[in-house]
């Protein structure tokens, strides 16, 4: 009898801590979340501790959730790029962003040049344009006059270095404004890459 006694304490303990632990445990899993998460920045990195996207404001004061180059997949391939800056706008290869009150998505390269950018202006007026490594080739949207306004309503496509329009202006006539639509194409031709230095001699 004395020799249980020792052993029934030590099974009552067991039981009266796992039971208190227990407690304390859906305690926990209750807990309500955090309503409110404040902080200057956010970043996601890989295994390696290379930074894939940032969510903050960038080196140009843009409000950005920013995605880099560099996954997981490219270490096993045996890539061991240095970790890159996505603070800096060159190192986004994609960016949702506000500027100002402006939206904006931009798409870039390797070497940081945009090749497509997405926003609104300032007259809250849909603008998409398409580049590649000479600049910009496609242009859809309004085409704001010599005084950009709120009032602007030409929209066209366009294809550069301005050889083709396609669109429709608007003109008022007797306090009426209407709208027309117009197609142009110009024969002459530019020099391409149409914004590089001639080095031909």
């Amino acid at each position: 009898m004395k020799r249980s006694m020792p052993i029934l304490a030590a099974l009552l303990a067991g039981f009266v801590g796992g039971f208190l632990g227990a407690r304390v445990e859906s305690g926990r899993e209750g807990a309500s979340p955090k309503q409110l998460i404040r902080a200057r920045s956010f970043e996601l990195i890989d295994e390696m501790g290379k930074p894939l996207s940032f969510w903050g404001t960038d080196k140009a004061q843009n409000a950005v959730l920013a995605f880099g180059s560099g996954w997981p997949e490219d270490t096993a391939k045996g890539r061991n790029d240095p970790p890159a800056d996505l603070t800096d706008p060159r190192n986004q290869r994609a960016a949702f962003g506000v500027l100002a009150d402006s939206p904006f998505v931009d798409l870039r390269g390797t070497h940081g040049e945009t090749r497509m950018r997405l926003n609104l202006s300032i007259y809250q007026k849909p603008l998409l344009w398409m580049g590649d490594e000479t600049g910009k080739r496609l242009a859809l949207g309004v085409e704001h006059s010599d005084t950009p306004g709120p009032q602007d309503d030409d929209w066209h496509l366009v294809f550069n270095p301005d050889r083709a329009w396609i669109g429709m202006f608007s003109q008022s006539e007797g306090g009426t404004r209407y709208v027309r639509g117009f197609l142009s194409i110009s024969k002459d031709k530019v020099k391409y890459p149409y914004n590089q230095p001639d080095t031909k001699h």
